[in-house]
This record gives structure tokens, C-alpha cells and sequence, in this order.
């Protein structure tokens, strides 16, 4: 289950920065992500019921975390990108590769949330760090059904 939700955020996650690094108005665009990033933390600090020491020593080291696994999913979105193609200008895709690339980047995800998850018991107890897992999660399904209910787009 957490597998999917990470997919479907993931897939969301990377749908809406590629909208936004299309639009040309780079301040609207930061404007809707800061907000958005004001919005997950409203909703964590609700669900997981944080101090205000908790909270201080938490949101730099989960947003460390976000960032790491943002350059993985760069990553792989360059990698796709700069997949083969044949003299039609047509994408042939190395399969091989790609896979290969896939699960090593599966496995650096897992091993940052390891990690991580490793500094979270230093800052949270094991409660609040099962809360947070659960927000995460219910987070996804948030940005989902907001994805939905604008018609699978997005940017309005």
C-alpha cells in the first residue's frame, strides 16, 4: 500500500513539475508550490500533532529528504529522456537499462528512507513517526483527489 501511495504521489509530484516548468510565469509558479508546501505542512503538524520543538527540528531534515528523492526522480526522467532514437527521430528505448536504472533507483529511495527514517526517531517518537508515515500517505490521496476534481490537470 505504501508502495502505491508513494507511486501515485510520485506521479503527481512529477506531472505538476513538469506543468509548471512549462508555464512560463516563474513567479506563479513558485507561488503555487510554496503554497502547496504550506499546505503539507499544515496537514502534517494536524495529523501528527507535532511540539513545537518537534516541528522545528523535523521539516529541515524531511525537506532534506524530499529534495534527495526530487534528484532521484530527475534523474530518471533524464534518463528517459535521453533515450535512443532511430533515424524516423522515433524513440527506441535501451529496456535493459531503463529497468536496470529503475530498480537502482528504487533501491537509493529505500535506502534514503532508511536512513531518514533512522533521524526521524532521533527528533519523534515512534507514535508520531508512524503518524507521519500515515500523513504521507493520506497526503497523496489528498493531492490525488485535488489532481481529480481539476480534471486530471495540474495547473487550472
Amino acid at each position: 500500500m505504501k508502495q502505491l501511495t508513494n507511486i501515485l504521489l510520485t506521479v503527481f509530484l512529477l506531472s505538476s513539475i513538469s506543468a509548471w516548468g512549462q508555464q512560463s510565469n516563474n513567479a506563479e509558479r513558485q507561488k503555487r508550490w510554496d503554497e502547496m508546501i504550506a499546505k503539507r505542512a499544515a496537514f502534517f503538524t494536524e495529523r501528527i500533532g507535532f511540539t513545537p520543538a518537534e516541528a522545528q527540528a523535523f521539516w529541515p531534515v524531511y525537506n532534506e529528504l524530499q529534495m534527495k528523492k526530487g534528484q532521484l526522480h530527475s534523474k530518471m526522467r533524464t534518463f528517459h529522456r535521453n533515450a535512443k532514437t532511430n533515424e524516423k527521430g522515433e524513440r527506441i528505448p535501451d529496456f535493459e537499462k531503463i529497468t536496470d536504472e529503475m530498480v537502482h533507483i528504487k533501491v537509493q529511495e529505500a535506502t534514503l528512507e532508511k536512513e531518514y527514517h533512522l533521524r526521524f526517531k532521533t527528533i519523534l517518537s515512534p507514535e508520531k513517526i508512524f503518524k507521519l508515515y500515515q500523513a504521507e500517505r493520506d497526503w497523496a490521496g489528498e493531492l490525488l483527489k485535488d489532481l481529480q476534481e481539476r480534471g486530471g490537470r495540474p495547473n487550472r
